[in-house]
């Protein structure tokens, strides 16, 4: 009966010891994991743009990427510019908790990313097509250690996702 006990006491110590690097470890799975949901969504943007001859884009839902995203083809493609007034999105992705950090930039705060018809990356600003990469940063606080990951749309359209180790302390400011 002390056996058991001891062999308890030690199995305790043992979790205790390994929680937070449990909490880290999976931390960093959900920000991998929608990081790969994200570029996901955007080929799939981009496959349509190019197999429909159209504009597509994947739209952060209420214009905050927390909220979602949705994938959303052109609504009005004879006219010019990019437009989703009364359409249909073709896939929704659901909010993201809370204690995510998302951002998009191309020059400032970006509310969608748009492929052209050639699989680049259009710029709804100029009506053209965007000279200029975009950069999504999505992290979430860990104790301890924030987790963040980078991902790249470049202009002509190939994206690259990397682990951000600049992100320094438990938070992600």
């Amino acid at each position: 009966m002390v056996e058991l006990l001891i062999v308890l006491a030690v199995v305790a110590v043992l979790v205790v010891l390994a929680a937070p690097g449990f909490r880290t470890a999976l931390i960093k799975q959900q920000v991998g994991s929608t990081i790969n949901a994200l570029v996901a969504d955007l080929q799939t943007a981009r496959t349509l743009a190019i197999s429909r001859g159209r504009l597509v884009g994947v739209v952060a839902a209420n214009g905050n990427w927390l909220d979602g995203w949705q994938i959303q083809p052109d609504s009005a493609p004879a006219t010019a510019g990019y437009t989703t007034a009364g359409g249909a999105p073709l896939r929704q992705h659901e909010a993201l908790d809370a204690e995510f950090s998302v951002a998009a930039d191309r020059g400032g705060a970006l509310g969608s990313v748009v492929f052209a018809q050639d699989g680049g990356v259009y710029d709804t600003a100029s009506n053209g097509r965007a000279s200029t990469d975009t950069t999504f940063s999505m992290c979430k606080p860990a104790r301890g250690q924030a987790q963040a990951m980078t991902l790249v749309v470049h202009a002509s359209g190939q994206m690259q996702s990397y682990r951000d180790s600049s992100v320094s302390g438990a938070t992600c400011s």
